[in-house]
């Protein structure tokens, strides 16, 4: 029996799989989510084609600096309203997911809001914790 053609099976899988993991990781940035107790997980297949942004501060007291987050490149927001608006124009239906540190001014995740009302994104999605010690 040769096995050649599973072992090439195989190896493409692997590799799809280890492409894909890195992919997923860009999106996810160390961020402290708030915690949402009606939060409700929403299904991948209705998030449809993602724009993910991290909003986070660097933590240090008393200075107000947040870093805008896209595949885990920092870019200022007039660079996130460009690419959304680029990305909108390729799919009508993108969706905008916001994750944002959970002590961070609500002034901060109202410009990224502002953004996708001016790139004309109509779906907007927040991350949060859904309750707190899991009960």
């Amino acid at each position: 029996m040769n096995l050649a053609p599973m072992v090439d099976v195989t190896m493409c899988l692997l590799i799809f799989f280890m492409v894909a993991t890195r992919m997923v990781e860009q999106e996810n940035s160390q961020i402290d989510l708030p915690i949402a107790p009606t939060a409700e997980d929403a299904e991948k297949q209705e998030l449809g084609n993602r724009f993910v942004v991290n909003v986070r501060s660097d933590g240090t007291p008393g200075v107000d600096h947040v870093a805008y987050l896209v595949q885990e490149t920092e870019i200022p927001l007039s660079e996130v309203f460009t690419r959304l608006r680029a990305e909108r124009q390729r799919d009508a239906d993108v969706n905008c997911v916001i994750r944002a540190d959970r002590g961070l001014p609500y002034k901060y995740v109202q410009a990224v809001m502002a953004c996708c009302a001016r790139a004309d994104v109509r779906k907007v999605t927040f991350s949060a914790i859904p309750r707190e010690g899991g009960d």
